[in-house]
């Protein structure tokens, strides 16, 4: 019967993507994990919640009552660094396990600030998500969890130069690759900060959160 199901796991071809996409699957899952921690410990005690109150505020400020390029400006920037953040954790040694972790501090960042606004707005806090928050968020989450994968295969490689056993290796080429991938993960960022901008300019003057 078991050997039933695996021949079945792998004639749907199951077996061979988990294979091929497991860095990827536990990046998402850590952020998964991240944003279901945030959701029910935002108000776990007062600091984490004048931490998502400061961060609800910032949010708007940077969206109410401002240009559409102020907008995709600031949206570009705070992405950026966290995009430059991942390229860095990346090309270090520990990045193999530092990915996943900006990954679940990311969701959990995310999450708690979804869960305050449910908790704070009611019904207009599930709008706001619905129409603005997620959607603005969720743009730039698809581009991080590609960075995260790449960084995450890159780090495994510049680690592994470290065991004794490892014969010497040249990463320029590789490092090279790692770099235009993330030219081209910050070429989607500005795609998603548009995003950003559209849908706040288009949607944000309907609510009145401040």
């Amino acid at each position: 019967m078991q050997k039933g199901r695996v021949l079945r796991l792998k004639s749907f071809g199951l077996l061979e993507f988990l294979q091929k996409n497991y860095i990827l699957i536990i990046i998402l899952l850590s952020l998964i994990l991240g944003i279901v921690v945030g959701s029910f410990k935002f108000d776990s005690n007062e600091t984490l919640k004048n931490y998502f109150t400061e961060q609800i505020e910032k949010f708007l400020e940077l969206r109410i009552n401002t240009t559409f390029n102020k907008v995709l400006f600031n949206s570009f920037l705070k992405s950026l660094a966290v995009l430059f953040l991942m390229f860095l954790l990346g090309a270090s040694l520990f990045g193999v396990v530092t990915v996943p972790s900006a990954m679940f501090i990311k969701g959990f960042v995310v999450g708690g600030m979804s869960a305050f606004l449910y908790s704070q707005y009611g019904l207009k806090g599930v709008a706001f998500n619905s129409v603005i928050f997620i959607p603005t968020t969720l743009a730039f989450l698809v581009v991080l969890l590609l960075a995260g994968r790449e960084s995450v295969k890159f780090s495994f490689k510049f680690s592994s130069l470290t065991l004794s056993k490892t014969l010497p290796q040249n990463l320029s080429n590789d490092f090279k690759d790692y770099s235009i991938k993330y030219l081209i993960f910050m070429v989607l960022t500005f795609a998603a900060s548009v995003v950003d901008a559209v849908v706040t300019k288009g949607f944000i003057k309907n609510f009145s959160l401040i």
